[in-house]
């Protein structure tokens, strides 16, 4: 006999195990595959942060960021898991006067949409950190956002969706889609054919790959982020740390690196990251990655010299053409989800996989997320003869 599921989610990170979660809490016999272990690939390499300030600045977004961040504040107690979230300081360091006027306009935006944002001066920034390097600075945007631990936070909505039905494979990747007109009938992983009525695709920069064996080609990019973790230290930063011009450094370069660092539990320091524009898709770090992201670390934090490297990674980071998130159901096979490429990922998990788990199960969500839809790539997705694969 043929088991059969209402979903299948193929992805299991944090968007696919959120989902996962609120799927199977609707009542959803819910299937959840991975290729390697449970919470591994770009969320197990991220910083964990909820950011705030950085995304777009359209209602929408303001909403999901202000939503998704007040539902941290009892969200441990909904899944029965800690995963040590903390509200913490947010400093962005700002260079020129363009990026002090563009920040001085963001922080008007944000504050009116609830997120409280402030633009500093240089006096301002050395007495929230005192161990930083002036040189060059002008002051900075500071917030409050969060901070969590990204395997305990996966682990978290892994055991709450366990508790609620799902059923987890890890190390089983979908290997082809079996087609039956405009629907997917299966999903296949090797030796084994999973049948749903419904298929969902949470691999973030791993989502064409999937698709494709749909027949369907998503415009999803990625970039190749590196990062790491120094060794317990004395309190040299108090607060997290990223750069204004983030985006303007690592635009349209091969190589670049942009410096950004967060305090992690146990007074370690998490600093991020070097980018490398490369079509392949893998989670190894490199030695141009590690020693330039510490030589533009001591630019920032002298006193950081002689700290070790414990732990460094590299994962891909996705993104769209038009840098919104993809969510929705593709146009053809019409029983395909997919999401991905979200720009403030943290923040939104806890309120964006709700409405995901409702638009799968053909609810209304709260909200329309119509604009994320796929279709507004309808004329760059290239669906194939259907037929069996």
């Amino acid at each position: 006999m043929t088991k059969t599921w209402d979903v299948v989610v193929i992805g299991g990170g944090m968007l696919g195990l959120s989902t996962s979660y609120h799927l199977a809490k609707m009542g959803a016999k819910t299937l959840l595959l991975q290729a390697g272990p449970i919470g591994s690939g770009t969320s197990a390499a991220n910083a964990g942060r909820a950011q705030v300030s950085e995304g777009h600045l359209d209602p929408l977004n303001i909403r999901i960021i202000r939503e998704g961040l007040a539902r941290f504040e009892t969200l441990e107690e909904e899944l029965g898991t800690t995963f040590e979230w903390r509200r913490n300081g947010y400093l962005c360091l700002i260079k020129t006067e363009q990026l002090w006027r563009q920040w001085e306009e963001r922080s008007k935006v944000l504050t009116e949409g609830g997120i409280p944002t402030q633009v500093i001066d240089l006096k301002q920034l050395q007495e929230l950190e005192p161990h930083l390097n002036p040189a060059g600075l002008l002051g900075a945007a500071y917030t409050l956002e969060g901070l969590l631990n990204p395997f305990r936070f996966c682990w978290a909505y892994a055991t709450a969706a366990r508790r609620y039905g799902t059923e987890f494979l890890p190390y089983t990747p979908a290997t082809s889609f079996k087609l039956d007109g405009k629907r997917i009938r299966a999903v296949c992983s090797n030796s084994h054919i999973f049948q749903a009525e419904r298929f969902a695709v949470m691999c973030g920069a791993w989502t064409p790959v999937v698709t494709r064996m749909a027949g369907v080609e998503t415009p999803i990019r990625h970039t190749h982020a590196e990062a790491f973790i120094l060794e317990p230290t004395r309190q040299v930063i108090r607060n997290t740390i990223g750069l204004a011009d983030f985006y303007e450094i690592i635009h349209g370069k091969p190589k670049a690196v942009a410096i950004g660092i967060g305090p992690q539990s146990h007074d370690t320091l998490l600093v991020t990251e070097s980018v490398i524009q490369t079509g392949e898709l893998h989670t190894r770090n490199s030695a141009w990655g590690v020693s330039n992201i510490a030589f533009e670390l001591l630019k920032i934090y002298p006193a950081l010299g002689g700290v070790r490297v414990i732990r460094a990674w590299g994962a891909p980071t996705s993104f769209t053409p038009d840098e919104e998130p993809l969510i929705g159901w593709i146009p053809e096979p019409e029983n395909l989800f997919v999401a991905s490429s979200m720009v403030e990922t943290i923040t939104a998990v806890p309120l964006i996989s709700e409405w995901m788990g409702k638009m799968i199960l053909e609810y209304e969500p709260p909200v329309s997320l119509q604009r994320f839809s796929p279709s507004r790539f309808a004329s760059k997705m290239l669906p194939m003869e259907n037929e069996s694969r």
